[in-house]
């Protein structure tokens, strides 16, 4: 049997996000969406809830529980969630949206990392209660508010802490992570903890401080305007429609 390590991140130092009162989600709409795919590139596949195939990703899409996305050979795909969580999903990575709930005064997320590699910006929320946790093969990981990365392979979870504490519980042994540590943990063995990035995870973090401004800006769209989430993927998914609109009369007009 498997061991599970649970991986409980103590502190952070992720900031909200600007203009936001603290603990206060935004960028929820009446409609209820908590999350999107906000950007992609490449052949990025969705399998909705109820689903019988995979589909090939066209648009901003609303996230859903249940939802399933993966990435082809040069792919990738962003969700952006109404609190300001920041996940970016690399290229060959699955993950399964197992529980995604936000409101004024609670978080609930839940992820199931099949494959890949996977950047998460969580967002830090004051006074709300929030239940954020990761699943690997190898790994659960409860998040509060941090940046760091998961890589999984047949062989091991590897994560990369870049801000804040991590608590590395695997049964009855303990390790902490600080910002700068990386983990390894393989099924059936112990967690290993260095003091210091590999090159692979240095690489990853030149990514992530890439990214940050990015995500930064994005959470301040996201302050600015209630219902963010909702208009841009309407706004995105009724360009889709008008484009399908115009290639369909365009073939219409060939035919006559």
């Amino acid at each position: 049997m498997k061991k599970i390590i649970s991986v409980l991140i103590l502190a952070c130092v992720s900031a909200p996000p600007a203009c936001a009162e603290p603990g206060t989600p935004s960028g929820t709409g009446e409609s209820g969406m908590t999350a999107c795919v906000y950007e992609y590139k490449g052949e990025v596949g969705v399998f909705e809830p109820g689903g019988r195939d995979w589909d090939t990703l066209k648009s901003a899409v609303q996230l859903k529980e249940g939802t399933r996305l993966r990435t082809g050979n040069g792919a990738w795909c962003r969700i952006l969630a109404g609190d300001g969580t920041f996940i970016n999903l690399y290229e060959n990575s699955e993950t399964v949206v197992e529980t995604l709930k936000l409101s004024k005064d609670s978080r609930d997320y839940g992820f199931n990392f099949v494959k890949g590699r996977i950047l998460w910006m969580a967002a830090k929320l004051k006074n709300v209660r929030s239940r954020f946790s990761i699943r690997t093969p190898s790994a659960v990981c409860a998040v509060r508010g941090t940046d760091f990365f998961i890589g999984v392979s047949s062989a091991a979870t590897e994560i990369g802490l870049f801000e804040g504490q991590l608590d590395v519980q695997n049964g009855e042994k303990n390790a902490q992570l600080s910002a700068g540590n990386e983990a390894v943990a393989a099924p059936g063995s112990d967690v290993t903890v260095n003091a210091y990035f590999s090159r692979t995870m240095k690489a990853e973090q030149r990514r992530y401080l890439r990214l940050k401004k990015y995500t930064e800006d994005l959470r301040q769209k996201l302050a600015a305007r209630d219902g963010f989430i909702d208009e841009f993927v309407k706004g995105q998914q009724e360009k889709l429609q008008e484009f399908e609109n115009r290639r369909r009369d365009k073939l219409n007009r060939r035919k006559e």
